[in-house]
């Protein structure tokens, strides 16, 4: 896609609050991005971009069929969850950086195929941080290297504000998707960046490049955080940014 799309104005850009909290089981991450949706919707928030990583997991999205899995839910290494995001099934876990960005479109661009392909241009920008050149498929959803999928999407929108997201393989073991077709893609394998790579990046140093790539593709401001303590310590700087945001002169709500 070519880069003047991108191209951002001169305007003061909002705030994007990136958040790096380390592995968080799924129903944490889960709680918290509702949490934060029904904040965002109300104006109680900045647009927020969770960074994670997941404990080993299966998620079904609503476009999951039954051919999806090749054997049967209870032979699964994992659990599985059904989840109200767009896309088939797929995995998370070790190695892979989740990012969940909860965004009110109305401030940028209400088009879910634009936002999809924002997000794919974020992980082509990751990517290419590191020498890696990845591809877009026309017809699909996600990001691929050679020829391979390298990051998966699934997002869902209420009241045009997003959730979910995206998941970037950076030192994923791809015999996670062996028991599933993942995203209902029989044809095409599975990679992960470390094996483009003669050295892997840290995840979080991956997570801080991917923060500054969604700052630059969606014209934010982006506030890096990192919260160490597990989800107790995530929630508390919810807690603080939600405090924060009601503390404005007047109570006005957030621009962007």
């Amino acid at each position: 896609m070519p880069a003047a799309r991108w191209r951002q104005s001169e305007a003061p850009r909002p705030p994007l609050l990136a958040v790096w909290l380390g592995r968080i089981p799924y129903d944490d991450a889960w709680q918290m991005q509702r949490r934060l949706l029904s904040a965002r919707q109300e104006g109680r928030c900045p647009d927020t971009l969770l960074l994670l990583e997941h404990p080993p997991v299966y998620t079904c999205g609503r476009r999951t069929g039954p051919d999806q899995l090749r054997v049967p839910a209870h032979l699964l290494p994992a659990p599985l969850h059904e989840v109200d995001r767009g896309g088939g099934i797929t995995f998370h876990g070790p190695g892979q950086v989740v990012a969940y960005l909860v965004m009110d479109l109305r401030a940028w661009r209400t088009d879910v195929q634009s936002y999809l392909r924002a997000l794919e241009e974020v992980v082509l920008r990751t990517l290419g941080h590191y020498g890696l050149r990845g591809e877009r498929i026309d017809g699909l959803t996600g990001v691929w290297l050679g020829g391979e999928k390298v990051a998966s999407i699934g997002v869902k929108l209420s009241r045009w504000c997003t959730m979910h997201g995206l998941a970037l393989n950076v030192a994923t073991d791809p015999s996670w998707f062996r028991p599933i077709v993942p995203c209902g893609i029989a044809d095409r394998g599975i990679t992960s960046m470390h094996l483009h790579l003669q050295a892997c990046p840290p995840l979080e140093e991956v997570a801080a490049t991917m923060a500054r790539e969604a700052g630059a593709v969606f014209g934010r401001d982006v506030q890096y955080r990192r919260v160490e303590g597990g989800p107790s310590a995530a929630w508390g700087l919810l807690g603080q940014v939600f405090a924060q945001e009601r503390s404005h002169a007047g109570g006005s709500r957030p621009q962007g």
